[in-house]
């Protein structure tokens, strides 16, 4: 069994990393082994989870409590996580990101016991903070606050006294 725990803090006010956590189907975006996000009813998803080279789908319910996230499996090797968030300022954020999961399998329990592991969770919170922080692509930003001025079209070309 494997046990992760990793925290960080990030330049994102907590309200908007609770808007962004809202959409669970969008998770695979900064969770590590997570393929696809399906949701099938009132807290309860199929997370598709790759464990190497094996792909399987972990029926799971997932539960928005204030300032936490947590989610497990509802059948088969364990597959649980927790989320908090600590307001550090009105504009950062501190994350505490805990994962535990079994390999599902024999081949994909030696690999883990043979093979030197790294923390996923460690990335999955730089992965989550590049999402919150990157750019909307659907946002049109800012509006220019000093547009250029419009050409002079008295018709000469030439600068009038």
């Amino acid at each position: 069994m494997t046990h992760q725990e990793a925290s960080a803090v990030v330049s994102v006010p907590m309200d908007v990393i609770e808007h962004k956590l809202q959409d669970v189907e969008s998770w695979p975006g900064f969770l590590i082994g997570v393929e696809e996000v399906r949701k099938t009813s009132f807290e309860r998803y199929v997370f598709v989870v790759r464990d190497g080279r094996n792909t399987r789908e972990v029926p799971v319910s997932v539960v928005d409590r204030p300032q936490r996230w947590t989610w497990h499996s509802l059948s088969g090797p364990t597959f649980e996580g927790e989320l908090r968030m600590y307001p550090v300022d009105t504009r950062r954020t501190r994350l505490v990101l805990k994962l535990t999961s079994d390999p599902a399998g024999f081949l994909a329990y030696l690999a883990e016991m043979l093979i030197a592991s790294h923390s996923t969770a460690d990335v999955d919170l730089q992965r989550l903070e590049r999402e919150l922080t990157a750019p909307d692509p659907t946002d049109p930003g800012p509006a220019d606050p000093d547009p250029a001025p419009a050409p002079d079209d008295r018709g000469s070309g030439t600068p009038t006294p």
